[in-house]
């Protein structure tokens, strides 16, 4: 990367843009356990970023560095009653909802021809904050809900995941080349983009079993999985021009 912007650098001919990024985005979001130890599937969720960096622009090469503050919001469920004991039941349909907020920071390198851009990166990402609840079970031969739960609380590693990231898209309004004199205040993108974790997905320890309304994802039962964090979104950037 180092030798690609210096590469850019030497050819005089073209102007280096500097920008001030602002982001955000929403996001589809799962964590994939191809292999989970007990019969718990996981749904999926929502969530979104919101972030501001910095952008460099040099003869059709991007290059962004940033902070991004990410929340998710995920559901698992049961698909078969699992016992633990003769009384220590988790029924079919038993439902769990976990709370997620990270700080990111996507580096990336891209390209940019007229209003088409691409970009590719890496993002560690580090938890700030984690929840989860049992909320109560959705199956139709014995639906109910839990009424007393505590929530339990939870912390990943410093650095729990190393996503990559591809993201592509265009700007819209009109084009100004980034070699011309007067350059507009501001640019506006929107694209698609994905994560996929490198790393697994695991909290610093377990908090409890499944069985005692832990959930799943935290549990001592599901401690041990392979987790493969999968995000699927769009991104908004603005891009506020501060000089060659």
């Amino acid at each position: 990367m180092a030798c690609l912007m210096f590469a850019g650098c030497l050819s005089a001919q073209h102007a280096t843009r500097h920008f001030l990024s602002l982001t955000g985005s929403d996001a589809y979001m799962n964590s994939i356990r191809p292999q989970p130890a007990c019969d718990v599937l996981t749904l999926g969720g929502v969530g979104g970023t919101l972030g501001v960096g910095y952008q460099l622009h040099h003869n059709h090469f991007t290059f962004n560095v940033g902070l991004e503050f990410e929340n998710s919001l995920l559901c698992n469920m049961a698909t078969n009653n699992i016992t633990f004991g003769p009384e220590r039941v988790v029924n079919k349909g038993t439902t769990e909802l976990l709370l997620n907020v990270n700080m990111n920071i996507p580096i990336m390198v891209g390209g940019e021809f007229g209003h088409f851009y691409f970009k590719a990166g890496v993002v560690p990402t580090l938890n700030v904050f984690g929840a989860g609840a049992i909320i109560g079970v959705a199956s139709r031969s014995n639906p109910q809900i839990i009424d007393v739960q505590d929530i339990a609380t939870y912390r990943y590693m410093k650095i729990h995941q190393i996503y990559g990231r591809f993201e592509i898209g265009g700007s819209f309004g009109n084009f100004t080349p980034f070699d011309n004199s007067e350059q507009p205040r501001a640019r506006f993108y929107l694209g698609a983009y994905m994560d996929m974790g490198l790393m697994k997905d695991r909290p610093k320890q377990a908090v409890g079993s499944y069985a005692d309304y832990v959930p799943y994802a935290i549990s001592n039962e599901g401690y041990n999985d392979v987790a493969i964090p999968v995000n699927i979104g769009l991104r908004f950037t603005c891009l506020f021009h501060l000089g060659k």
